[in-house]
């Protein structure tokens, strides 16, 4: 004969049933409108958010409504995340990891949309822009689709434009995604070199011309003028406030001599001094990595084998920006460390070596090392801010997809 109830059980049953009453009863969260519902989900961070998606089928369904997703977009959450690849023996993974900044820990993982078609060793992930990612081909860079992983949906990239005559070969040398404020659209860039004759053996018979396709238009479009100084090298995409900017090289050495920007809105080019390190010390990529820290176009100067420094372009008074040296690094155990974010508590956080995250206060001088539960092999580490951009409210349903994968959340 089964014994009496524990006190501790009737506790937790009387416990459940309160709550029960307090959801049902008038002024509970279960009587609350949708538009009180959105603005109250629309204020937590991502990771909480998907959090909520567990909790009832008519939260996840507000979750991926349109609305949600315009209120959402419209604040300034500054959530930026990272996100690391897994870099198995052979292939990447299509496996992305969040990363929760103030606990450094998983929370949630999500797949890659790519298929047979689309070998995972032959694509990359080129940028971040408000919650989606354009995914390109390793090889000629590409754009084939573009993802909002948190929601599953993705659309694939239609063919380049081929309006070009026959005796010119195309190579993609750089693309990317971006956002312009001004038409309210996203837009895809991609720009190639066009050889004459057969092959790029004689660097003098480069070209560059670029392309944009605004997503949902349809067709690739030419901008007309193309920058006159032809650059050899596009490296570190960095895509920052409506702007894609690349660290370029004028010749085959990859000696980086300037940065080239390209503005969504104003759809113009423009060059950019580097930071004025002794180009004299500087032999090629090695020396030198390009990326967004702190909400800055951020160079890392690798020249000295001590220690790296850390340039910041920053908005000194209306149109003139200044290229600022906020932080010097000494290099540790001899391993190349890769910064990827500056944290709250000033600290930079790292990738050391392959598959190491650490965190570096550079006025201490310390270094920290963090254990990421469940990675043990090799990763690279990007920053992306998760958002709930609706994919067909952009192009439009009959072209987005979903893919049959849920976000799993740890």
């Amino acid at each position: 004969m089964a014994g009496k109830p524990s006190k501790a059980f009737l506790f937790a049953k009387e416990r459940h049933s309160k709550k029960r009453r307090n959801i049902s009863r008038p002024g509970g969260i279960g009587k609350l409108s949708k538009n009180d519902l959105i603005n109250i989900l629309s204020r937590l961070t991502t990771k909480n958010i998907l959090t909520c998606c567990c909790v009832c089928k008519s939260w996840r369904t507000l979750i991926s409504d349109s609305e949600f997703a315009n209120h959402h977009f419209e604040r300034d959450h500054d959530q930026e995340q990272v996100v690391l690849r897994l870099d198995g023996p052979g292939s990447l993974s299509r496996t992305l990891i969040l990363i929760d900044l103030d606990q450094l820990k998983p929370y949630a993982q999500f797949a890659l949309p790519l298929n047979d078609q689309l070998p995972f060793s032959g694509i990359e992930v080129v940028n971040s822009c408000n919650g989606l990612l354009c995914l390109s081909s390793y090889l000629d860079k590409n754009p084939v689709l573009v993802c909002n992983p948190i929601i599953r949906e993705y659309i694939n990239i239609p063919a380049i434009h081929t309006d070009h005559q026959q005796d010119r070969s195309l190579q993609a040398v750089a693309s990317g995604l971006g956002f312009s404020l001004k038409s309210n659209q996203y837009k895809l860039l991609r720009i190639f070199a066009v050889g004459y004759g057969h092959g790029f053996d004689n660097l003098r018979s480069y070209g560059r011309q670029a392309e944009i396709y605004t997503l949902g238009k349809g067709s690739w479009r030419v901008i007309d003028q193309f920058p006159p100084r032809i650059p050899h090298s596009f490296l570190f995409g960095t895509y920052l406030k409506g702007t894609i900017s690349w660290a370029c090289a004028n010749d085959i050495n990859d000696k980086f001599d300037f940065i080239i920007s390209f503005n969504f809105d104003k759809k113009q080019f423009k060059f950019v001094s580097l930071p004025p390190y002794s180009a004299a010390n500087h032999k090629g990529i090695s020396d030198l990595r390009m990326q967004e820290l702190g909400g800055f176009i951020g160079v890392c100067d690798f020249y000295c084998a001590e220690y790296f420094d850390i340039w910041l372009m920053k908005d000194f008074g209306g149109k003139k920006k200044i290229w600022s040296k906020d932080y010097r690094i000494h290099m540790l155990h001899g391993k190349v460390h890769h910064p990827i974010r500056i944290l709250n508590n000033k600290e930079i956080l790292m990738i050391q070596g392959l598959n190491a995250l650490v965190s570096y206060n550079h006025l201490r001088m310390k270094l920290r090392c963090h254990k990421i539960h469940g990675i043990q092999s090799n990763f690279g580490a990007s920053i992306h801010i998760p958002g709930f951009v609706l994919l067909k409210d952009i192009v439009g349903g009959d072209e987005v997809e979903v893919l049959i994968v849920k976000v799993k959340c740890m």
